[in-house]
């Protein structure tokens, strides 16, 4: 990837002195389907103490304990992005599935704030220029993120496939997007 937002590969070392530490904001905003009941976006693990830290961590499940969010694996993020303090946790669950942008729902604006946005806008236009994706999500709105533009994805289509197009490319073109909700089967 172009961009350096996310490096690619499961297997990506660890930063030293990229630790957790009092953040958990993944514990926060991720969904988290393998959990019995499910845990939804946008509100707090049950085993999670904000600022503490996972009270069964021994015995966490699997996807929780192999997940490590891109602050904590690319250089090119500095301290302002790690997760507590910018708001959001960046990452992608693999290399052909758009980067994620998940928002505390607590600070549903924190994306759009300085210094992140033109630097989330910049790594958009590099995305898209290597038919990547950014997608931002709050609680249950997701917006793609266009170099131009952020795309609200319609409720009904979440899930589903989305086309990125420019009109006139040659000539700076406004950006596109059609979205497919997803399929039946």
């Amino acid at each position: 990837m172009g961009t350096g937002m996310t490096e690619q590969g499961m297997n990506v070392g660890l930063l030293p002195g990229r630790d957790c530490g009092t953040c958990s904001l993944c514990c926060k905003v991720m969904a988290i389907g393998y959990m019995d009941p499910p845990k939804p976006a946008g509100k707090w693990c049950q085993h999670c103490t904000p600022g503490q830290g996972c009270a069964v961590w021994a015995e966490r499940p699997q996807g929780c304990a192999d997940f490590n969010c891109d602050w904590r694996k690319n250089p090119r993020l500095p301290d302002a992005w790690r997760p507590d303090r910018c708001g959001f946790v960046i990452h992608q669950q693999a290399p052909h599935m758009p980067i994620e942008i998940n928002v505390d729902p607590g600070r549903p604006d924190a994306w759009r704030k300085e210094p992140y946005y033109s630097a989330l806008k910049q790594a958009a236009q590099a995305e898209v220029a290597n038919r990547g994706s950014i997608v931002v999500l709050v609680g249950a709105r997701q917006w793609l993120m266009l170099p131009d533009s952020d795309v609200p994805i319609p409720a009904e289509c979440i899930g589903g496939d989305f086309r990125i197009s420019r009109d006139t490319p040659l000539l700076g073109g406004k950006w596109r997007v059609t979205f497919s909700p997803p399929s039946k089967d």
